[in-house]
């Protein structure tokens, strides 16, 4: 038996017998987060890098920079509108934001830091979601360039004058071994100057990186010759004899009980100087150790999962960038096979088939 029931009983008037919005009331039965109070862009900030500064996850360094973009975004919403609410948070009024930043080099921004920036208000975007700041419908994702991206590695050549200015730069040991260590473990410069004696396990021969990016543990496979040249290092600083229980830091410019740790400045700084004495300032940075690692890994046969792992990549396709090489290393590559095409249109052209150097095979 069917029934037919007639409900003439509408939304308004339910909102008006509990005495609620109608569109409160509608996001309630479509299952809709509803919003009591729509807090400005600017309080969202602020709430957030409260929040950042309370993290145990992103490195200091990291901490730092999303911090800085962050307040540079403030400064330009309180030139635009500071009462602006987060509904106004859209990808036009992030270009919009974009517009006023000054890159450090060039006329204009580059794709890497503009996806930075967009990751940054992403994470903006998705921390004020879990605040039940906005609704999901809001949580928007903002395009990211898509350039193609290669490695700036350092060539071969290079490298033996590399490692002899740094012999003669004011701190030669230190130097030479931080340049060789980088070239021999590919290792990030924020996880160099965190390094301690202990962590460098000559037993296992297994270098342990407990503060990797995203505050990630790893360990890195440790060569041979890695291993001598940081030996040989230790003793000259005063450390004769390795100790799993030492938990001085590696690397120092100071020798004996008084190891002070580097900082990130500091070796950028001696690395910097090091590159300007060989007149290619400017060119590489310490980072480009990291690329020269992995780019020769892959070519000395080196599976690109263990890369992975070695590198500390949560996604392969970060570590894939390494297989796009420099213009000049992909020519000397492809131009050592023979032409794949040459016996067949040598045949079809007629080319080469004459001495005197004239083209053959069809009618003039």
């Amino acid at each position: 038996m069917d029934f037919n029931i007639n409900v003439n009983i509408t939304p308004e008037v339910i909102a008006e017998m509990y005495q609620i919005d109608v569109s409160d009331f509608l996001n309630l039965i479509q299952g809709k987060k509803m919003l009591t109070d729509e807090k400005t862009i600017l309080f969202v900030i602020e709430d957030y890098i409260s929040t950042l500064k309370l993290n145990k996850r992103k490195s200091p360094v990291t901490i730092e920079f999303y911090i800085t973009i962050l307040k540079s975004f403030s400064q330009f919403l309180m030139s635009q509108g500071p009462e602006y609410k987060m509904i106004k948070l859209t990808e036009n009024l992030f270009h919009q934001f974009l517009a006023t930043c000054t890159p450090l080099k060039g006329a204009e921004l580059r794709s890497n830091t503009i996806n930075t920036y967009a990751a940054i208000i992403s994470n903006l975007m998705k921390f004020a979601y879990t605040r039940q700041y906005i609704s999901d419908e809001l949580r928007i994702e903002f395009q990211r360039n898509k350039d193609i991206i290669v490695p700036k590695y350092i060539p071969d050549k290079l490298l033996s004058p590399l490692l002899n200015a740094a012999k003669k730069s004011k701190w030669p040991f230190l130097n030479f071994t931080l340049i060789y260590f980088f070239l021999g473990t590919g290792c990030r410069v924020s996880e160099v100057v965190n390094l301690r004696i202990c962590d460098f396990n000559i037993y296992e021969d297994l270098i342990y990186i407990s503060k990797g990016k995203g505050q990630k543990e790893r360990y890195v496979p440790m060569y041979p010759e890695v291993k001598e040249f940081v030996l040989d290092y230790l003793a000259r600083t005063g450390c004769h004899n390795w100790d799993i229980r030492n938990t001085d830091y590696l690397f120092s410019k100071r020798c004996l009980d008084n190891r002070k740790p580097l900082t990130v400045r500091n070796i950028q700084y001696m690395m910097t100087q090091i590159f300007e004495t060989l007149g290619v300032g400017g060119q590489f940075t310490v980072h480009s150790f990291r690329h020269t690692f992995a780019v020769n890994a892959l070519k000395e046969g080196m599976q690109i999962e263990d890369l992975q792992e070695v590198l500390g990549h949560e996604n392969i396709e970060t570590t894939r960038i390494y297989t796009k090489r420099h213009p000049s290393d992909l020519k000397k590559s492809v131009l050592k096979y023979p032409f794949p095409l040459e016996k067949l249109l040598k045949g079809i052209m007629g080319i080469g088939g004459r001495s005197d150097g004239q083209l053959s095979g069809g009618n003039s």
